[in-house]
């Protein structure tokens, strides 16, 4: 069971994402009915830790063996979609896949393992051009920052 718990209009969601940079270029995806980009990732499920759910959310959506080199931050949202208001706990480790994914010659691409997404190698330089969320991770991204940090994020408050 992923540890996402609705009440009412409100959801609560913990997340893990990957941060795969390969020459120069980091992998972003969406789903195909959005317009926004994030990281890939997914859901924790209860009772799994955070390194082998992002282990099995890149084997699940792309079929990478990846390695978990370093946990980079924690991003706690609050937003609201779909009506919903969402309060979202999402870590963010850096990683490297055993077998690297092709780059598509820079285009977007689907794979059978997760065939309501698309995928997209970026150029880090380029990622101003793209609505990636949280925007907070976008700038530790162009910035090239990548210490361990915390951040709060919530539309009614300041970015802390």
């Amino acid at each position: 069971m992923d540890a996402v718990f609705h009440v009412e209009h409100q959801v609560f969601n913990y997340r893990v994402a990957a941060v795969m940079i390969e020459d120069g270029r980091i992998l972003l995806h969406r789903a195909k009915q959005e317009t926004n980009w994030s990281l890939p990732g997914g859901r924790v499920k209860l009772g799994e830790d955070a390194k082998a759910s992002l282990q099995r959310e890149m084997k699940e959506e792309l079929d990478l063996q990846v390695t978990v080199d370093r946990f980079l931050w924690t991003v706690e949202n609050f937003f609201t979609y779909a009506a919903k208001e969402i309060h979202e706990v999402g870590l963010y480790f850096r990683l490297t896949a055993e077998n690297p994914l092709p780059f598509h010659k820079g285009e977007e691409f689907t794979v059978l393992e997760a065939e309501r997404l698309v995928f997209k190698w970026v150029p880090l330089q380029d990622l101003n051009q793209y609505v990636l969320y949280p925007e907070v991770v976008k700038n530790k991204l162009i910035s090239g920052s990548f210490e361990p940090d915390y951040f709060l994020v919530n539309s009614d408050l300041q970015n802390v």
